[in-house]
C-alpha cells in the first residue's frame, strides 16, 4: 500500500473512537495530521472530518443537533469506500463505493447511536450517504472536502423523523433503482454519474411519495433517452445533435428532476394535493420539452423564433416548429395520463399535465430565446426554471379546480 492509502486507512479507523470521544475525536485526528500524515490529500481529509466534529460541538452549544452517527457514516464514506473503489473503472467503482459505504457505515452508525436509531433509518442514511459520496467522489475536484461535507449535509437534511418501510424494502428499492440506471448506462443513454443521480432520486421519490411518482419520472427518463436517438443522423448533419452520442449526464438529470424531487419529498412530509398537481406539471414540462427539442429539430419546416415569430435556423435556442409543439403536447399528455392511470389524481391530472407541460415547454423556449442567448442562463438553468414554471402552472390548476 502507498503512503496515502495507509494514511486514509488510519483516518478511517479513528471512527472507532466516535462513540466514546464524540466531537473530541478531533484531537487524535489533528495529531495524526500533524505527526503521521504528510501528503496533502490526507491533511485535507483529516481537516474536513475534524471540521464536522467541531461543527457538532459548536451547534450543540446552540441546541442544534448534528447527529454523531451521520459523522460516523461520513468517515466510512470518505475513507474506506474510496480505497475499495479506486481499482475499478468508473461505474463498477461507484457500485463498490456504495456497497463499502453501506457495509462499513451501518455498523459505525449503529455504534455511534448506541442502538437508539432504528435499523431502517440507519440503512436509509447509509444508502443516501454512499450515493452522494460516490457521486461527489467522481464529480468534484476537491473530493476530500466535498465527500465528507456533502454526504454529511445530505444525510443531515433527511435525518428527521419520517416513517420508513422495512429494511428489505428499502434495499430492494435501491437495487431496482440502480438496475434501471445500469440499463440506461448499457443503452448509452446515461453516464456513470447520471446513474448515481437517478438512483438517488428514485430512492427519495419512492420512499417519500411512492412508486407511482417515480413512474412519471421514469417515463421522462425513458422517453428522453429514446428520442435523443430519434433522427440522430439527420441532426448530426445539421450540427445540432446531442454531444457524446446523446448520453445524458448528471447536470441534465438534476436540472430536470430537482423540482419534481423537492415536490415529492414535500408531499411525503405535508401531504398536500397541490403538490401532486405541481409534480405532474413539472415532470410534464421536462418530458414535453425533451420531445419538443428532439423531435422538433427533425422538422422539415423552418422554425420560427418564439419571441419575434420570425424564421430562424434549426437548433437555435428559442426556435419552435409545429412538429415540436405537437410533440410537447403528446409528451406532456403521456405524463398526465400516467398520473391518472396510477390513481395519483383523477382525470384532472391529464389537464395538469397537458396545460402545465405545454406552457412550461414554451416558457423554456422563451427563456432560451432571451436569457440563454444572452449567456445569462445555461441550458440546465433554463430546464430548472422551466420545470419550476410548469410546477406553478400545475399548482394553479389545482387551485382553480378547488375553487369550483
Amino acid at each position: 500500500m502507498r503512503q496515502e492509502e495507509v494514511a486514509r486507512l488510519i483516518l478511517g479507523l479513528v471512527v472507532i473512537l466516535l462513540p466514546w470521544a464524540g466531537p473530541y475525536t478531533v484531537i487524535p485526528l489533528a495529531a495524526l495530521a500533524a505527526v503521521f500524515l504528510l501528503d496533502k490529500e490526507s491533511r485535507i481529509l483529516s481537516g474536513s472530518l475534524g471540521m464536522l466534529l467541531l461543527m457538532r460541538l459548536a451547534l450543540g452549544w446552540a441546541h442544534i443537533n448534528l447527529p454523531l452517527y451521520i459523522i460516523a457514516i461520513s468517515f466510512a464514506t470518505s475513507t474506506f469506500a474510496p480505497l475499495a473503489a479506486k481499482r475499478f473503472d468508473t461505474l463498477a467503482g461507484s457500485i463498490i463505493y456504495l456497497m463499502t459505504a453501506v457495509a462499513l457505515g451501518y455498523p459505525a452508525a449503529y455504534e455511534a447511536s448506541f442502538g437508539i436509531i432504528s435499523p431502517e433509518r440507519i440503512l436509509f442514511l447509509c444508502l443516501l450517504g454512499g450515493l452522494c459520496g460516490a457521486f461527489l467522489f467522481h464529480a468534484s475536484r476537491e473530493r476530500d472536502f466535498a465527500v465528507p461535507f456533502g454526504s454529511a449535509m445530505a444525510m443531515w437534511l433527511f435525518s428527521f423523523d419520517y416513517p420508513l418501510p422495512e429494511l428489505g424494502r428499502i434495499l430492494m428499492i435501491c437495487i431496482v433503482a440502480l438496475g434501471l440506471g445500469l440499463a440506461a448506462y448499457w443503452a448509452k443513454a446515461a453516464d456513470s454519474d447520471a446513474v448515481l443521480s437517478e438512483t438517488l432520486i428514485c430512492l427519495l421519490v419512492v420512499l417519500f411519495s411512492g412508486p407511482a411518482w417515480f413512474l412519471l419520472l421514469l417515463s421522462f427518463y425513458l422517453m428522453g433517452g429514446g428520442f435523443t436517438k430519434y433522427g440522430y443522423t439527420y441532426k448530426q448533419k445539421l450540427g445540432i445533435a446531442q454531444s457524446k452520442g446523446g448520453v445524458r449526464g448528471y447536470r441534465n438529470v438534476y436540472s430536470n428532476s430537482l423540482v419534481p424531487l423537492i415536490l415529492a419529498v414535500a408531499h411525503g412530509v405535508y401531504g398536500s394535493d397541490m403538490l401532486v398537481f405541481a409534480f405532474i406539471g413539472a415532470v410534464a414540462t421536462a418530458n414535453g420539452d425533451t420531445l419538443a427539442s428532439e423531435i422538433g429539430e427533425t422538422s422539415r419546416i423552418r422554425p420560427i423564433m418564439i419571441t419575434t415569430l420570425k424564421p430562424t435556423d434549426a437548433g437555435v435556442d428559442g426556435g419552435v416548429t409545429p412538429l415540436g409543439e405537437a410533440a410537447s403536447m403528446i409528451g406532456a399528455a403521456i405524463v398526465g395520463l400516467l398520473a391518472a392511470a396510477t390513481d395519483m389524481t383523477g382525470i384532472h391530472g391529464v389537464l395538469a399535465g397537458v396545460v402545465g407541460g405545454f406552457l412550461g415547454t414554451n416558457f423554456d423556449s422563451f427563456l432560451g430565446a432571451t436569457l440563454q442567448r444572452k449567456g445569462t442562463l445555461s441550458n440546465n438553468g433554463v430546464n430548472l426554471l422551466a420545470t419550476l414554471f410548469g410546477a406553478l402552472v400545475g399548482a394553479g390548476i389545482w387551485w382553480v379546480l378547488k375553487s369550483f
